[in-house]
């Protein structure tokens, strides 16, 4: 597509039925965008409430997404010209055709002729409506008046022109139209414009001339003279000034007098692939992270199943992308905190390195992690002017406090490698070889920072690895030291996260008890009526179905599935339909090796051709008509085998409207990897998101099921370590139907579940889990000018990280509860639909939630400290427990039955039910 000569003309927004429009109440929005890229991570295109796209540049993820998080996506369309390069250019007939853009290579079209107009319709807005835009961008609407017809009889291409709107209007009846320019338009349909957008009200560009210049006031004031008609007929409604600057730097301060002159700003470059800037103004959380395997195999790199989790735990999104790919072309200042690159294997890296040096020029810093890469233009990213291969062995000095004493201990002596001698920044230590040169594998700098293998890691057998220093302030450090508050998954209403999921594999095993019982009605009697908090339980339907493998146990099978699923502590979920082992290989991927293939493809039933559909649709329609209750369908999808699912089947799996779970390699253990042992909490597939299951099953602990049986108690220490590292997952009990076979799996859960109980825990079921690392991915964070941050996307965060040395303000903040100090780590309770975060240096005054075992569903604080009245709502799994830190002189007004137990400034209610929609408290 060409770039905009006149910015899109009509802005149709397709909402609901249900969210019908009226003029006269609806809110204008604060925050319009146009983004012709595919660059952009989906997360910072939450900012905006309206977001112009190309349709052939998202995908229908994308839309999808965007709108479920309240960005409204809207398709560019040009109404008066088609491009000789559009698909549909060659279904134009000729008496279509009334004359020639040459410049953009584009045909005149002739709006005149009804022909046109149902065309158009029928093959771009009804598209794109289909797809999931919720509304249509109509550009180019003078383009008429390139044509000696549109010249000579211009009134009958403006009455074309309004018919079209208006025809667009009756087949999409709740679509928004925003005008681009239009000023002919004006009096002809007011009732059918609800924006008008217009170039150039400050700062333009010369497409011919490839220009930037200020706007001559003569020229503003005749267009405040076309924008005076629509003040003062729809005061209600946008009117959107798209201006352009070279330099990305000068937006924000000319998006601000934009709007004190009353428009919405759009401020970015000719090709609309800058972020324009939004107030609240965006806090970058976003880092893109270069690696350099195929893209196919993002998941298995260093940059994702080591750094992952660190960037997450720091508040940070990473945005994947491998060295192999062709670099980008769009601005990266508007959208990325930093760049990381983790350099893991060999091949050319000159181009990535060479467009990364022009990034890190402007001022984004970058980090070099892994292998030192031969190429010189990645050397010069290192900043530093001398690279020597050192004379060895080593000795070490100067040390930061992590080195060597984070996890591993025994820094290499002996590199094989060049090692940078730093020249300004801040040495972590400094290496000196036996001639005395002074050498530094890990430092930070103005451009960003540099680790340099083997100083990551201490390396172990089968592929352990211990950080030879802290990642987390390190990165800080070299990615400019953000310190944001981290949208967090691993905690809720300050305690922490309990989750328990069993995948459907062996429902059908006998049990070695008395009388041989399946598997699941063990399961069902020793652990799900047992441990009453959430469960989410899943069925593979090829082992339960009459059709399945084992129709001879069928019939007990299924009975024994319904009494689980209708368990009250019980979600219902798919493990599919034949347990595909290799999920990508269905998708057209690359063939597993032989070696892996022990247990073939997916399971053998006759006459089975395997299939998506079958095995996401299938199984879920066939759980949902035999199994599950009738108010309660399944949904989550739990993924099977190897758990890499690609992005058609997470596709499917999304437009079913089912949360995914399952994957990753998370089982740190003492004598294992600890840090590096702990995968990321989800996989970004393209705009899709695949949720790994917090914690691995009881087959990774047991020796791929091999024995000891017992095994599975070792978990406990998984989740030891997870918390001594600063809570980087919640308790996630996670096994198979086939634990309820052996009396030792058995004993090992029952152990499992007492101490998991045993700590303060919030038990949520998985698809809550999921959600809220749906929000940490589906979402952006913006700061106003008081300091106050807020979140829009995908759900709102129910907890954030905060610095150690900082506290929520609570007399500023909106839907803050107040904070709990665990693991070493500073956690906030948010709760309602739009939080608004102050922080402060001081601990705040009266009483605050500390924590609570269930979730916020209620808040309010109000009075001073002559006197205080708390209001909270809670919703839970177990009889409630509530921390009131600074209430010992608080009581309970209502409701009653509440016991009440001081300690020290604390008080500390315990409550018989699982939930209260009201408890409020009078403090002193």
């Amino acid at each position: 597509m060409p770039l905009p000569r006149l910015l899109p003309c009509l802005l149709l927004l397709f909402l609901p039925l249900s969210l019908a429009i009226a003029h006269d109440i609806t809110p204008k929005p604060d925050n319009i965008g146009f983004y012709y890229g595919d660059e952009a991570p989906i997360g910072a295109l939450y900012a905006y409430d309206w977001l112009v796209l190309q349709q052939d540049q998202v995908s229908d993820a994308r839309l999808e997404l965007l709108a479920q998080g309240d960005t409204l996506p809207l398709a560019y369309f040009s109404i008066g010209e088609m491009a000789r390069s559009h698909r549909l250019y060659s279904e134009i007939s000729p008496s279509w055709k009334v004359g020639k853009n040459t410049a953009w290579k584009s045909t005149v079209l002739d709006l005149r002729n009804p022909d046109v107009r149902q065309f158009l319709i029928d093959n771009i807005v009804a598209p794109a409506m289909a797809r999931g835009f919720r509304g249509v961008f109509l550009d180019t609407m003078d383009s008429h008046l390139l044509a000696e017809a549109g010249r000579a009889d211009p009134e009958a291409f403006v009455a074309g022109q309004e018919t079209l709107i208006r025809a667009i209007k009756a087949r999409f009846p709740s679509a928004r139209v925003v005008l681009n320019r239009g000023f002919h338009l004006q009096g002809a349909m007011d009732d059918l414009v609800d924006g008008v957008a217009f170039e150039s009200y400050r700062e333009g560009y010369d497409p011919g001339r490839r220009q930037y210049y200020s706007v001559s006031d003569q020229d503003r004031q005749w267009l405040d003279t076309q924008l005076a008609y629509w003040r003062e007929t729809r005061p209600d409604i946008p009117l959107i000034a798209i201006d352009y600057v070279k330099d990305g730097t000068r937006a924000a301060a000319l998006a601000d007098k934009l709007r004190d002159d009353g428009l919405v700003p759009v401020v970015s470059n000719p090709e609309l692939t800058r972020l324009s800037p939004t107030r609240p103004a965006v806090q970058p959380r976003h880092v893109l992270v270069i690696h350099d395997l195929p893209a196919s195999r993002m998941d298995q790199s260093g940059a994702h199943r080591r750094l992952g989790i660190v960037l997450e735990r720091m508040g940070l999104v990473p945005h994947y992308r491998s060295s192999r790919e062709t670099v980008p072309d769009e601005p990266t200042n508007d959208r990325y905190l930093g760049v990381v690159l983790w350099w893991e294997s060999a091949g050319t890296k000159s181009a990535v390195c060479g467009w990364l040096k022009g990034v890190q020029q402007r001022g984004l810093p970058v980090v070099s992690l892994g292998l030192l890469p031969a190429e010189t233009s990645c050397r010069q990213l290192l900043g530093a002017n001398t690279l020597a291969l050192p004379a060895t062995p080593l000795t070490f000095s100067e040390r930061a406090p992590s080195v060597a004493t984070y996890e591993g201990r025994r820094l290499p002596q002996a590199p094989t490698s060049a090692l940078p001698v730093l020249d300004g920044g801040q040495s972590w230590f400094t290496a000196t070889d036996t001639r005395g040169r002074e050498f530094h594998p890990v430092y930070t700098f103005s451009g960003g920072g540099v680790a340099l293998a083997p100083f990551l890691f201490e390396q172990g057998p089968d592929d352990e690895a211990y950080w030879l220093f802290d990642p987390f302030a390190f990165l800080s450090e070299a990615l400019g030291n953000p310190g944001i508050p981290a949208i967090d998954s691993t905690t809720e209403a300050g305690r922490r996260i309990l989750t328990a999921h069993i995948d459907g594999d062996g429902l059908v095993s006998r049990g070695e008890f008395t009388g041989s019982p399946l598997s699941a009605a063990v399961i069902t009697d020793k652990i799900l009526q047992r441990f009453t908090i959430p469960h989410t339980v899943s069925v593979i339907e090829g082992e339960t179905s009459p059709n399945g493998l084992y129709p001879g146990v069928s019939d007990e099978a299924e009975s024994n599935a319904r009494a689980m699923l209708r368990l009250d502590n019980v979600e219902v979920a798919s493990h599919s339909y034949s347990h595909p082992f290799f999920w990508q290989a269905l998708e057209g991927g690359p063939a597993p090796r032989l070696e892996n293939t022990l247990y073939g493809y997916f399971m053998n039933i006759p006459d089975y051709q395997v299939s998506l559909d079958r095995e996401i649709a299938g199984s879920v329609d066939y759980i949902n008509r035999e199994l599950a209750p009738a108010d309660k369908p399944v949904s989550v999808f739990l993924w099977t085998g190897d758990a890499r699912p690609g992005p058609k089947a997470l596709r499917k799996v999304r437009e079913a409207g089912l949360l995914n779970v399952n994957g990753g390699d998370t089982h740190p253990l003492p004598y294992a990897s600890e840090l590096a042992g702990t995968w990321p909490d989800a996989r970004p597939v393209g705009d899709e998101l695949q949720i790994y299951a917090p914690v691995m099953n009881e087959n990774v602990y047991t020796n791929q099921w091999t024995g000891p049986y017992y095994g599975f108690r070792y978990v406990i220490d998984t989740f030891r370590l997870l918390e001594d590292r600063g809570r980087l997952k919640p308790m996630g009990i996670y096994y198979h139907f086939y634990s309820g076979t052996k009396p030792e799996a058995l004993n090992a859960l029952e152990e499992i579940y007492r101490y998991a109980l045993a700590q303060p825990v919030t038990p949520l079921y998985l698809s809550d889990y999921a959600r809220r690392v749906q929000t940490q991915y589906y979402s952006v964070m913006q700061q106003d000018s008081q300091g106050g941050y807020r979140w829009r996307g995908l759900g709102a965060p129910s907890t954030v990280r905060v610095a150690a040395d900082r506290f929520p303000d609570l007399e500023h903040s909106r839907g803050v509860a107040g904070f709990h100090d665990a693991a070493g780590v500073r956690f906030v309770h948010l709760t309602g639909k739009d939080p608004v975060l102050h922080l402060s240096d001081a601990r705040p005054e009266g009483p605050y939630l500390s924590n609570a075992n269930a979730v916020i569903t209620h808040w309010q604080r109000s009075g001073n400290t002559g006197g205080w009245k708390l209001e909270l709502g809670l919703q839970g799994h177990q009889a409630l427990e509530v921390v009131i830190a600074n209430g010992g002189n608080c009581r309970v007004t209502q409701p009653a039955g509440v016991a009440a137990t001081r300690s020290g400034s604390d008080l500390q209610l315990r409550l018989a039910r699982s939930s209260v929609a009201r408890l409020t408290m009078e403090c002193r």
